[in-house]
């Protein structure tokens, strides 16, 4: 079996992996030939990965999306000005207890929403 950009990774949490399958659905459900597709780059990382890459945003995450030039970016990115699929996304994460949060332009950590 080969790796997919779209692969979720293993070590992440059970909400990260949540959130890792709930976008993917979603990217899926809303492109036309139903695929995901990620502009070439890996769209998931567990916060432990993104650390040892270096990266010094959403360590404290529960999932890494990377979202540069791919389709998940009108979930994340404000400068795509795509406010209804953010809207969507957010809800959709909402549901499972997480929200997202834009890290830099290319991508975005979800965390665990602490109700204490």
């Amino acid at each position: 079996m080969s790796k997919s950009d779209l692969d979720i990774p293993e070590g992440l949490s059970e909400l990260g992996r949540a959130a890792a399958q709930a976008i993917l659905q979603k990217a899926c459900n809303d492109s036309e030939d139903g695929k995901a597709h990620t502009g070439g780059c890996k769209a998931f990382f567990t916060p432990l990965d993104w650390a040892e890459r270096g990266n010094n945003y959403g360590l404290g995450s529960e999932l890494i999306v990377v979202h540069d030039g791919g389709c998940f970016a009108q979930y994340f990115n404000y400068d795509y000005m795509a406010y209804g699929a953010i809207n969507e996304m957010t809800d959709i994460l909402q549901k499972l207890g997480l929200c997202g949060e834009n890290c830099t332009g290319w991508y975005s950590a979800i965390y665990k929403i602490r109700t204490e």
